[in-house]
């Protein structure tokens, strides 16, 4: 049966990814987007997207009444925007509560503050398949009051609300506009802006990693659980899934970075040295968004069929510097 999708984002590394999925999974359903820049019409229209309608996350009432029409929705825009949140959700709730919503969160909610070092608390990894786990994420933490609301209204049967929280995610999306990441492609930027093979503080912080092909399919895995009602019973605590592959070191990406770099000339020294955070934050404030820990466990999400195959972070990280290099 067709069903009428919106989508947010669409333009972004994830949200096209997302679309040219699910789009494969449903080609017979109606997909409409918000698209803020005219200049990006074609290139959505082309990927499959029947109707765009014109506006930025603020227009709200735009937002709120395209989601009142809609059986499902794929946010897959601002991790942080509540109001964009409650705009949905209200629009959600004008039905009898069994729309769809996916909603993109981040491993940033398990984040810590650290500056370039493993840490006390990055010791601990988060488990989704943990009921306890994620109802014990603090609420001050990135992402936290957006995931919150969400979990309020699945329990409040406003809508059947499901949730994913990608790590670093890498490789080349497929989507219409935007096809590069961004923790990788910002060391990219900052070495090359300060000409420097670096890593930031003590460089032993650690982060997940998830490819984009690999985590295109934990949305496709998600959205057929959602639209059998294979948790119609569930707790909304149990309706969130980590997107965590493997974990890499951050030095270590940001020293094979430098070395790629340093091949083409665009930073100075071969052998990679520290770099204060304090330096960090003041010249490259990009960097900071990997010096921190977030350590987390994709186990409910393996327990539903999801199986990575796509190549690792190492394998593809000379590509994604090709890429980021090539200003997409």
């Amino acid at each position: 049966m067709t069903k009428n999708v919106f989508i947010l984002g669409v333009t972004g590394y994830i949200g096209g990814a997302v679309l040219v999925r699910t789009r494969r999974s449903f080609p017979t359903w109606r997909y409409t987007a918000l698209v803020r820049s005219e200049a990006n019409f074609e290139a959505v229209r082309s990927a499959g997207v029947d109707e765009i309608i014109h506006g930025t996350h603020s227009d709200l009432d735009k937002i709120r009444d395209a989601a009142s029409k809609s059986d499902v929705v794929l946010n897959l825009a601002d991790a942080d925007d509540l109001h964009l949140t409650k705009a949905v959700l209200e629009g959600l709730a004008k039905s009898n509560g069994d729309r769809i919503l996916v909603h993109t969160s981040g491993t940033g909610v398990v984040s810590d503050k650290a500056e370039g070092e493993f840490t006390e608390y990055a010791k601990k990894v988060w488990n989704d398949n943990s009921e306890d786990d994620i109802r014990s994420i603090d609420p001050a933490q990135p992402h936290r009051d957006v995931d919150l609301t969400i979990f309020a209204a699945d329990t409040a049967k406003k809508a059947n609300a499901y949730i994913i929280a990608p790590s670093s995610i890498y490789g080349t999306s497929d989507g219409p506009v935007h096809r590069i990441s961004q923790q990788v492609p910002n060391v990219v930027r900052s070495s090359v802006k300060l000409r420097k093979n670096l890593y930031v503080g003590k460089g032993t912080n650690i982060w997940n990693n998830v490819h984009i092909n690999d985590l295109v399919e934990l949305y496709d895995i998600v959205l057929r659980r959602a639209l059998t009602g294979a948790d119609a019973k569930a707790s909304s605590f149990a309706k969130f899934y980590f997107a965590s592959v493997r974990e890499h070191c951050w030095g270590d990406v940001d020293r094979a970075i430098g070395t790629i770099l340093y091949e083409k000339g665009l930073v100075d020294n071969k052998e990679a040295i520290s770099v204060p955070f304090s330096v960090v934050a003041r010249d490259a404030p990009l960097l900071r968004y990997a010096a921190n820990n977030s350590r987390s466990k994709s186990e409910r999400g393996f327990n539903a069929g999801w199986k990575p195959v796509a190549p690792t972070l190492g394998e593809t990280l000379r590509q994604d510097v090709e890429d980021t290099l090539k200003g997409w």
